[in-house]
C-alpha cells in the first residue's frame, strides 16, 4: 500500500528569507523614477500599537528600510517608494509577499494590501500623515473588525496533481461509456474493410479529444470535491483557484487556525495515501498533495485603499 507524508513547504517569499539577500537580476525591471516628492508604500496593516522597524527588505533596487506606522492599536507596514508604481515581476511580487511574511512571523496578524498602493505627499500633508488620517484613522473600526476575525489565522495552499497521466487517461478510456465506444469505433475502422473517410476519421477524433477533455475535467471536479469534503472540518474557508495542465485537479488556498497546522498536514497525508492505494488497485492514477505555507490570507482578504482627498 502507497504511504505518503505531505508537509508545507515554504512559500518563494519564505525561501527567500531563509537564503538572505539575493542580487537583483540584470535585467529585472527597475521602477520607473518619481519626479518629485517622497512616497510611502503599503504593505499591510497590521494589529501594532507603536512603531516597529522590520529592516531594509522594502520592494526596490535600494530595499528601503520597512517600518510600521502605528495609530490606535493598528498600523500600516510601509517602506520609502522610490517610483510611482511598479512593474507586476515575480521579484517585485515576492518582495511584496515577503514584507507580508517577516510581519506575519513576529506574531501580527496581517490584512494584505493590494500590490502598488502608494501614498504621496500631497499639499501640505505628508504621504505619512495622509496614511494615518485617510486609512488608518478614517477606517479604525472596519479594520480593527478584520483583525480579530484573522487574529490567530494562516492561509495554506494546496495543489493536487496525478503523478500517471497515462493512467488516468487509460482508465477513462475504459470507465467512460462514450469515450471507449468511439475509441473502438474509431480502431475497428482502422482494421476492417470499411475505414473510414478522411473527413469522417478527423471528426471522430476530433469529437473523441472533446469526451476525453470533458471526462477529465470531470474527474478533476469528482477529486477535488473528495479532496475539499476531507479538509472542510479543518478549516475557516476555503477558495478554489484555478488548476493548470491535465495533471492538476486542484489548486487551493485554506485559511486555517495555525494551531491546526499539523493536522492539515496529517489530513493531506491520509488523503494522498487512500487516493494513491486506490489509483494503484484500479489503475486511475496516483496522487500527490503539496502544500505551501503559512503565508498571508491574500487569497481571502485584499484591501483597496484610495486616497480621496
Amino acid at each position: 500500500m502507497s504511504t505518503a507524508n505531505v508537509t508545507c513547504e515554504q512559500s518563494p517569499a519564505d525561501e527567500q528569507l531563509s537564503a538572505g539577500p539575493q542580487p537583483e537580476p540584470a535585467d529585472a525591471p527597475r521602477p520607473r523614477a518619481r519626479a518629485t516628492g517622497p512616497a510611502r508604500y503599503v504593505y499591510c496593516i497590521i494589529d501594532c500599537d507603536e512603531p516597529a522597524d522590520f529592516g531594509p527588505m522594502g520592494i526596490g533596487d535600494d530595499r528601503p528600510e520597512v517600518l510600521a506606522i502605528a495609530c490606535e492599536g493598528i498600523a500600516a507596514v510601509v517602506s520609502a517608494s522610490a517610483a510611482d508604481k511598479y512593474e507586476i515581476s515575480r521579484g517585485n511580487v515576492l518582495a511584496h509577499q515577503r514584507v507580508m511574511e517577516v510581519a506575519m512571523r513576529r506574531g501580527y496578524t496581517v490584512l494584505p494590501v493590494r500590490f502598488n498602493t502608494i501614498a504621496e505627499d500631497r499639499d501640505d500633508r505628508s504621504a505619512e500623515r495622509r496614511i494615518v488620517e485617510n486609512v488608518l484613522t478614517a477606517r479604525l473600526d472596519e479594520f480593527s473588525a478584520l483583525l480579530s476575525a484573522m487574529s490567530g489565522c494562516v492561509e495554506l495552499g494546496v495543489k493536487g496533481l496525478w503523478t500517471d497521466m497515462e493512467a488516468v487517461f487509460g482508465h477513462l478510456a475504459r470507465t467512460n461509456e462514450q469515450v471507449r465506444s468511439l475509441r473502438d469505433r474509431l480502431l475497428a475502422a482502422q482494421r476492417g474493410p470499411s475505414r473510414l473517410g478522411r473527413g469522417d476519421a478527423m471528426a471522430h477524433r476530433v469529437k473523441l479529444g472533446e469526451l476525453v477533455k470533458n471526462a477529465l475535467e470531470a474527474k478533476k471536479i469528482e477529486t477535488r470535491q473528495k479532496l475539499t469534503a476531507h479538509l472542510r472540518p479543518l478549516v475557516k474557508d476555503l477558495r478554489e483557484n484555478e488548476t493548470f495542465g491535465d495533471a492538476m485537479f486542484a489548486n487551493l488556498a485554506i485559511l486555517v487556525e495555525k494551531d491546526r497546522h499539523d493536522e492539515v498536514a496529517s489530513r493531506l497525508s491520509a488523503f494522498e495515501a487512500e487516493r494513491s492505494a486506490r489509483g494503484e488497485r484500479d489503475e486511475s492514477g496516483q496522487v500527490k498533495l503539496r502544500c505551501v505555507g503559512p503565508v498571508p490570507p491574500s487569497n481571502f482578504i485584499e484591501l483597496v485603499i484610495t486616497w480621496d482627498d
